[in-house]
């Protein structure tokens, strides 16, 4: 394997370990050992990849986000627009898993380390300009506001966010009700002509 592909392939096993850490250890158990531990390399291995803790939480978040949406467009492109329904569905099916609860861990530890949250408000602002895109490719929005445009992607992952809280608690019995719901009105709104 050449040297450069091997490099990366370390990074993306130390990636995925973090974030499976953040899942089941939580943000104050995902130490660097841990995420060595899990990855199968050395600390001094991690060190050259991740001089920080911090960079490698943030960018363990930024990678998993990034290539969840590009994986997302990839499997779309070349197809008709979406049934907005459709996309709210297969959207929480993808994001319900331990990504949301590695984002939330670092989220909740954000609020109160500010080491950490200026980096993630930049990696959550991408993920914004990402989805926002993602939504005007995939779905017709051109009978929508230029506003409802953009806050409509907003204000469906603002609920997936309150789900995966509310998962974390074992409160999940609203959940399915809550997505058929979201799927409903994501239908509704574009045969309603965008009216708020």
């Amino acid at each position: 394997m050449p040297r450069q592909s091997r490099a990366e392939a370390t990074r993306a096993r130390l990636l995925d370990a973090t974030v499976e850490a953040l899942a089941e250890c939580g943000y104050r158990g995902t130490s660097t050992q841990e995420v060595c531990r899990r990855a199968g390399v050395s600390r001094g291995t991690l060190l050259h990849h991740f001089p920080t803790r911090i960079e490698l939480l943030v960018a363990s978040l930024d990678a998993i986000l990034s290539d969840r949406v590009d994986g997302f467009m990839a499997s779309r492109r070349g197809q008709e627009r979406v049934d907005p329904g459709v996309l709210v569905r297969e959207l929480w099916a993808q994001w319900s898993g331990p990504v949301y609860v590695a984002w939330l861990e670092l989220a909740v530890a954000a609020r109160t380390e500010p080491e950490l949250r200026g980096p993630m408000q930049e990696v959550m602002d991408r993920f914004d300009i990402e989805v926002v895109t993602g939504f005007q490719e995939l779905v017709d929005t051109s009978h929508l506001s230029p506003e409802l445009a953009l806050i409509l992607p907003m204000l469906t992952f603002a609920m997936f966010n309150g789900l995966a809280v509310g998962r974390g608690y074992g409160t999940d019995a609203y959940e399915e009700p809550v997505i058929a719901l979201i799927e409903n009105l994501a239908r509704l709104l574009p045969a309603a002509g965008g009216v708020l």
